[in-house]
């Protein structure tokens, strides 16, 4: 038995940090994909192939096995559904994307396992909310915390308004241009996290008001894209940045992009997209080819396909 698996990259546009506090969040799907081949095997063997690694163990040994970091995800989701693998499998993984450029590879290649696994175990076909709870808890049991908005955008596609408190998912039927910048460097998101709790542990008051506010401005540019106000949209994406500096997660670097795609004509907002302390901003726009030469610009499309599920 063969078939394939793939899922899109992602990116937040707007509720970074304050999602994970219980405020909604604005992200999309991108048109970069993670693809995987699947074939089921005459023996026990479990072998998995990327670009970031090789491993092979079996599936009785699966629930004892130590995944290497850069298969975590992998490893984590085979363990999960260790008990209803009847064969062994040959899993080949493959990248339209680099895994260090916070396009959400994480989500992805955790939507595409969830789809495929399904796929082959479930007796029935298995809903977009069902795979967005089993994949938040191996988000949780990986990260020991996290609102899995990411994973929602590459399950269901285009842009996403998320609210994590009901799990709710809701698509909005419009398209976005958009730029995005990478500054260079990325700072894993557990040691930005943790940053942040080390500058604001004397005013535990004043951070919840700021979650608040980042919770209230997303929800204002939801209501902004519902309406098609680009006006107000592109508003409330700058104020958001602003909130982002306050939080303490921006830098020089940073700051430079940020403000050299707003004097961009072709652009009306710009912000990090992500944790932040490195990684990208996003911009609202499409940015021309003079600005910001020095740095790596990626080329980004909303992609409305979400998870897709292929026999071979």
């Amino acid at each position: 038995m063969k078939w394939s698996s793939s899922a899109p990259a992602n990116l937040m546009l707007m509720g970074e940090h304050s999602v994970v506090y219980g405020h909604t969040a604005i992200a999309c799907a991108l048109s970069q994909r993670i693809h995987i081949d699947w074939q089921t095997r005459e023996d026990d063997q479990i072998l998995i192939q990327s670009t970031l690694g090789h491993y092979q163990t079996t599936r009785q040994a699966l629930p004892e096995c130590h995944a290497p970091s850069k298969l975590i995800w992998v490893i984590r989701c085979l363990q999960h559904y260790q008990i209803k693998l009847k064969t062994g499998l040959s899993i080949t993984i493959k990248s339209d994307f680099s895994d260090t450029l916070g396009l959400g590879s994480s989500a992805a290649v955790l939507a595409a396992m969830l789809g495929g696994l399904d796929y082959f175990v479930a007796d029935k076909p298995v809903s977009l909310g069902q795979q967005f709870a089993t994949g938040l808890k191996i988000i949780h049991k990986i990260q020991g915390r996290g609102s899995g908005t990411d994973l929602a955008a590459s399950l269901h596609g285009g842009i996403i308004h998320f609210q994590p408190k009901t799990q709710q998912i809701d698509q909005l039927a419009t398209h976005l241009d958009l730029s995005l910048v990478y500054c260079g460097y990325k700072t894993p998101t557990a040691e930005v996290l943790q940053q942040v709790v080390q500058d604001w542990a004397e005013s535990p008051a004043q951070l919840q008001k700021l979650y608040q506010l980042m919770g209230d401005t997303t929800q204002l540019a939801y209501h902004a894209l519902c309406q098609q106000n680009w006006n107000q949209f592109s508003q409330q994406l700058n104020r958001y940045q602003g909130l982002m500096d306050t939080l303490g997660v921006n830098d020089a670097t940073l700051s430079h992009i940020v403000y050299s795609l707003r004097q961009d004509p072709n652009i009306s907002a710009s912000k990090i997209s992500g944790s932040g302390l490195g990684d990208c901003v996003i911009a609202l726009g499409k940015m021309s080819e003079d600005t910001l030469t020095d740095y790596q610009k990626i080329h980004i499309q909303v992609q409305p396909l979400g998870l897709d599920i292929q026999p071979l």
